[in-house]
């Protein structure tokens, strides 16, 4: 019978990462990040304002006029880099609502239909997320309206029967 022989050969990197012991605690690793995040949050603000501009001024325009594929595109564009703005802000509502202001941009802009003033809500709940803090319960109620008209919209894509409610 031959006898099998296990052997472990650390490589460089993981001698350089042992040579510091055992690592860091979660807990230090946490607040170390909340720290650096810190250090950025003016910058963050001052990105997503800049990129909050262009959508709120969305508002603007008349309601019942469709806009052009292109302002569609650069809807879709502020609200991605607005989205990543908010990344280091916690703000986790106003980024769903960016995400859902996108994929209704996207799905009006795959189809004819245009419901009069249909980005408005959308765009008004980014405005009221950037502004205060809304109770959880609140908030998931308004964003699971969004989501229903968003879902209204992809259908009108697939051809599904839908009905506008008033």
């Amino acid at each position: 019978m031959s006898a099998v022989t296990i052997r472990k050969v650390a490589n460089r990197l993981e001698r350089m990462v042992r040579a510091g012991g055992d690592g860091i605690k979660a807990r230090k690793a946490l607040t170390d990040a909340e720290k650096n995040l810190a250090t950025i949050e003016e910058s963050c603000l001052r990105e997503l304002d800049l990129q909050l501009g262009p959508i709120i001024a969305f508002l603007d325009q008349a309601p019942e006029v469709r806009p052009s594929p292109e302002s569609l595109a650069a809807l879709i564009y502020h609200a991605d880099r607005a989205l990543t703005a908010c990344g280091a802000l916690n703000k986790p509502k106003l980024a769903q609502t960016l995400l859902i202001l996108s994929a209704m941009a996207d799905a009006l802009g795959q189809s004819d239909y245009w419901p009069q003033g249909a980005l408005d809500p959308a765009i008004n709940l980014i405005s009221l997320f950037r502004v205060r803090d809304v109770s959880d319960k609140d908030a998931a109620s308004l964003l699971s309206h969004l989501e229903l008209c968003l879902n209204q919209y992809v259908q009108r894509i697939q051809g599904g029967t839908t009905t506008v409610q008033p």
